[in-house]
């Protein structure tokens, strides 16, 4: 899992892979690895600065990244708030080995209607850009390519009390601003379900909206858990024909299982 710009989503998704047996990596800065095992797996974890197998691995060092690629199965690429720079694409797919297969990327509802702004391109645009250099990346080496197409991130844990699904604790204990961590909290409690839609159906909500929606954790389109972008993301890694679908939030004390994923990607 590669993906800079949205680091929890990035941890929580190789999380999530792991969760369902897969052989599990999270490309990560340099240094940060006992950061990421606490963000995943809490304090306790982390201060035994080992990864446990079948649990997921960030990694840093080249030599381990290397090891990592040439067995890869699937590559995902968390491109929701920045476009995926082309040029780790190309290091990570030239030095990726012979069983690679899938892509899938993690992208933002509403891009694929984007139109740049009056004084030229914007983020929308930009991340549409990306998402057509990763397709024909994809295209150029046979490779399926899957897109999940996500709204406003909120949620994201805990996943230490009883459940593995979200992150740590340590990730609510990492959110200053009160209001932010209302809403990640109750949304972890009360707003686990999920509304998807083939495609990419919904428009961004703009500034006035969104800046209402803020400070909500009711069910919304153009909202999702992390958690569910997290699972959404497996599953399409799961699934056997490539798939893009948009993921909204519903309400729902608990997160779809895989086997609830697969049925609702089949009725698409």
């Amino acid at each position: 899992v590669y993906g800079p710009e949205s680091s929890e989503l990035a941890l929580l998704t190789t999380k999530l892979a792991a969760r369902e047996t897969m052989d599990a990596y999270c490309i990560c800065s340099n240094g940060s690895e006992n950061t990421c095992r606490k963000l995943m797996y809490g304090l306790e974890y982390a201060e035994a600065g080992i990864d446990v197998p079948g649990k997921a691995r960030p990694i840093s060092d080249p030599e381990a990244m290397g090891f990592a690629l040439e067995k890869a199965t699937a590559l995902t690429l968390v491109g929701n708030n920045q476009p995926i720079d082309e040029e780790a694409l190309m290091t990570l797919l030239n030095n990726s080995g012979r069983y690679l297969s899938k892509i899938v990327l993690i992208s933002k509802i509403g891009v694929t209607e984007a139109k740049p702004s009056f004084l030229g391109g914007n983020i929308m645009t930009k991340i549409l850009e990306s998402e057509k250099f990763i397709r024909s990346m994809a295209e150029s080496k046979n490779i399926q390519f899957s897109i999940v197409r996500v709204g406003n991130l909120k949620g994201g844990g805990p996943g230490d009390s009883g459940n593995d699904f979200g992150l740590s604790k340590a990730y609510y204990n990492a959110i200053f601003d009160l209001v932010e961590a209302q809403v990640t909290m109750s949304h972890d409690r009360f707003t686990l379900g999920v509304e998807c839609s083939q495609g990419d159906p919904l428009q961004p909500p703009n500034n006035f909206v969104a800046l209402q929606t803020r400070s909500s954790f009711d069910p919304c389109p153009t909202d999702t858990n992390r958690i569910n972008a997290g699972a959404a993301c497996v599953a399409a890694m799961l699934a056997e024909k490539p798939i893009e679908f948009s993921v909204g939030s519903a309400k729902g004390e608990a997160p779809p299982s895989m086997e609830e994923w697969f049925e609702m990607l089949s009725d698409l």
